[in-house]
């Protein structure tokens, strides 16, 4: 689905799309999600832990810290526990182009970042797919828009199944979304990127995970729906 993102109201800051179902994404269902991103040499209890540490180190925030810590330091803790799993595969590095923190194929087929969805992540059946949770900057839209696609979505949806076929090269994101009782996850590849807008346009491929519910809670962390970060680059020197 192509998105127009231009000239369109806010929300607290985000863009509220107005789609046009131009496009539809390559959906992966839950069932098929192992074996598909196993081809990309990601193992999805790795997902898990990454996941299980940024929620142990939110629900350590209370009211008193400052009120952007519980999602600063629940995406801190996934991307750092998420890049250092995949690290110890030794079939991926750490990199951090225009300080954003991404895991990179040693082959360069692909690479994998981290953010934080608006609540239809890990919805099969959403028309569009999720937005992030907040505008993203210029690292986000050079990483999307940087390359060109070396598979169509219409050459994926021309063959019977998804899961059939190696998944696009490309810059992938782990996409999550803290909701009341569990955290709704999927791992997917960007269409395209609105620079003024500061959200994605859309999805090419959706790879649906099963939420992933957190055990032992005893309270309620207080970035449910909440945010993440977004990257400045300085110059240095």
């Amino acid at each position: 689905m192509r998105t127009d993102l231009r000239n369109i109201p806010t929300k607290n800051g985000l863009a509220v799309t107005q789609s046009s179902p131009l496009h539809t994404p390559v959906i992966v269902k839950p069932e098929d999600a192992a074996d598909y991103l196993g081809k990309m040499g990601i193992a999805i209890p790795i997902i898990d832990l990454a996941l299980n540490a940024g929620e142990v180190t939110a629900g350590n925030i209370t009211r008193h810290h400052p009120v952007t810590a519980a999602g600063l330091t629940r995406w801190i803790h996934i991307v750092g526990t998420l890049r250092e799993a995949l690290a110890d595969t030794a079939e991926w590095i750490g990199d951090d182009p225009q300080n954003r923190p991404i895991s990179k194929r040693i082959d360069r087929r692909y690479t994998l970042s981290t953010v934080c969805g608006t609540e239809p992540t890990g919805v099969i059946d959403h028309p569009s797919g999720p937005m992030a949770a907040r505008r993203r900057g210029p690292a986000t839209a050079e990483a999307v828009n940087g390359i060109e696609p070396l598979i169509t979505v219409e050459k994926l949806r021309g063959i019977a199944t998804a899961h059939d076929v190696e998944p696009p090269p490309g810059n992938w994101f782990l996409v999550y979304h803290r909701a009341e009782d569990l955290v709704r996850r999927e791992v997917s590849l960007p269409l395209g990127f609105d620079r003024n807008a500061g959200q994605f346009t859309g999805w090419k491929v959706r790879v649906i995970l099963d939420s992933w519910k957190p055990e032992g809670v005893t309270r309620r962390p207080i970035d449910v729906g909440g945010e993440d970060v977004d990257f400045r680059v300085t110059e240095v020197g």
